[in-house]
């Protein structure tokens, strides 16, 4: 049986949202930053997948949707390079045969930065282009640039309105 929501109801719920923090995520003042300023419920504790999910109530989304946050090309150069990209792919991997949306957000970077190898990498910006389109399309990940900045909007905007789709379609 489906719940049909009012939107008065939707957002009451919604509002119950807190975003759940990998315990493993150590650089995210400016995230906690955006959070804080903006009354953002957040809790911090162990994800098998991912840096960033939520829960409402006791229903957490975490095999549904996580975002996996880079905070640069450099980092993202790293998760590409030897046993640091079998462990990536291997939590890529149990994310896409567990049905699990996975958002890839990477700050500091453009197009443009890959491109023109603005990185400390010696890779080519051909071999991290195909490395991340092929991820891409391998993993169905949603791949996002943005500006550190951002970053808290982002996560917060994408796990709601990604607990919003869910609450409508009935789960």
């Amino acid at each position: 049986m489906v719940k049909h929501w009012t939107e008065n109801e939707l957002r009451a719920e919604l509002s119950k949202m807190i975003v759940i923090v990998d315990s493993k995520e150590k650089v995210y003042d400016h995230i906690k930053k955006y959070f804080d300023k903006n009354k953002v419920p957040y809790k911090v504790r162990n994800l098998e997948t991912g840096d960033y999910s939520a829960m409402i109530e006791n229903l957490t989304m975490e095999n549904d949707v996580v975002i996996e946050r880079k905070a640069n090309l450099n980092e993202v150069c790293t998760n590409l390079a030897s046993e640091d990209r079998l462990r990536f792919e291997r939590e890529l991997i149990r994310a896409k045969a567990n049905g699990i949306k996975v958002y890839w957000l990477i700050e500091n970077a453009t197009w443009s930065d890959i491109f023109l190898g603005n990185y400390r990498s010696k890779a080519t910006s051909k071999s991290i282009t195909g490395s991340i389109l092929s991820m891409v399309a391998r993993y169905d990940l949603t791949l996002i640039f943005c500006k550190p900045a951002e970053t808290g909007k982002l996560i917060h905007a994408i796990l709601y309105y990604s607990a919003r789709e869910q609450l409508l379609r009935g789960q």
